[in-house]
C-alpha cells in the first residue's frame, strides 16, 4: 500500500470518527452530550411505587400555598394526586407513554384536560412547574444536544449541555448544567423562551430518600429528593420535595387508565 493511499485511508478514518461524535455532540469529560443527557435522565426517573412528596409555592411577597401529593408510579406511566389541606383533592395528572400523554383532571370542576401542544407548557396549580417539566420524559428524545462549554461558581466548575427541541413549542432551549466529578450529577436546568429569554431555572439537591423495599426491609438511596423552581417574570419560588418511596404497593392498571381517573 503506496504512503498517499494510507494518507487517503486515515483522512477519511478520521472524518468518520468526527461524525459520529458530531451526531450526538462534542465529547466531553463522562461522555459525549447524548450520553451525558441519557444520565440526566435516569437519573431524575421516578422510582417504581407509592411516593410521598409535597409541593410549595412561594409568591414574590413570601406567601406560601402547601400541597401534599401522592405519584404512583409504574413502568413508563406517572399518576399524581394534589392535596391542598382546605380543599382536599384539587388535581389529578396523569402521565402515560412516559409522559407524552398527559390528562389532567379538576376534581372541583369535574373537568378532565388532554395536555398537547402549547397546553403541555400551562402550569401545575399556579405553580413554576409546567405539566411537561414533571412528565419524566426522556430529553434525548425530545430535545438535540450539544456541550456548549462551563460554568464556574463557588460550587465547583460545571459542564453546559445545550438542548434544543426537536418540537418547536414554548421552551427555545434548555441548558443543563452537570457535575462532571460527580458521574455528571445534574445540578440546574434553565429554560428560556421561544425569543431565548431566560424564563425560570431549576435548581436539584441530592440527598436520602426512603424506600420500603418490603415489609421489613427500608433502605435509603441518593436522589435529587428537593426540587426548587425559580419563576423569574413571576417573582414565585416552586419547591416540589420527595419524601419517601413504597415499593411494596399494589398499583393495578387500571390506576394509570384515563377512564378511571375520574374516580
Amino acid at each position: 500500500m503506496t504512503r498517499r493511499r494510507i494518507t487517503i485511508l486515515a483522512s477519511l478514518t478520521c472524518l468518520l470518527l468526527l461524525g459520529q461524535v458530531n451526531a450526538q455532540g462534542k465529547t466531553g469529560i463522562g461522555g459525549t452530550a447524548f450520553e451525558i443527557m441519557d444520565r440526566v435522565f435516569q437519573q431524575l426517573q421516578y422510582a417504581e411505587g407509592h411516593q410521598k412528596l409535597q409541593l410549595t409555592i412561594t409568591t414574590r411577597e413570601g406567601k406560601s400555598v402547601v400541597y401534599k401529593a401522592s405519584l404512583y408510579q409504574k413502568q413508563n406511566a406517572s399518576f399524581f394526586v394534589f392535596d391542598s389541606m382546605t380543599r382536599g383533592t384539587e388535581l389529578k395528572l396523569l402521565y402515560n407513554d412516559q409522559g407524552q400523554n398527559i390528562y389532567a383532571y379538576l376534581t372541583h370542576d369535574k373537568r378532565m384536560f388532554h395536555k398537547k401542544y402549547l397546553d403541555r407548557f400551562e402550569n401545575v396549580l399556579g405553580s413554576g412547574f409546567a405539566y411537561i417539566d414533571i412528565a419524566n420524559a426522556s430529553f434525548i428524545d425530545n430535545y438535540q444536544q450539544k456541550i456548549k462549554g462551563s460554568e464556574k461558581n463557588e460550587e465547583g466548575e460545571f459542564t453546559i449541555i445545550e438542548n434544543l427541541p426537536l418540537d418547536k413549542g414554548h421552551y427555545g432551549k434548555l441548558l443543563v448544567l452537570v457535575d462532571p466529578k460527580k458521574d455528571n450529577r445534574v445540578r440546574r436546568i434553565d429554560y428560556y423562551d421561544s425569543a431565548m429569554v431566560l424564563m425560570k431555572t431549576l435548581t436539584l439537591t441530592y440527598g436520602s430518600l426512603s424506600v420500603r423495599e418490603e415489609k421489613n426491609l427500608t433502605k435509603q438511596i441518593e436522589f435529587p429528593i428537593r426540587w426548587d423552581m425559580a419563576d423569574v417574570s413571576r417573582g414565585t419560588v416552586s419547591t416540589l420535595e420527595f419524601f419517601s418511596v413504597d415499593k411494596t404497593a399494589r398499583l393495578d392498571a387500571s390506576l394509570f387508565k384515563k377512564e378511571n381517573i375520574e374516580k
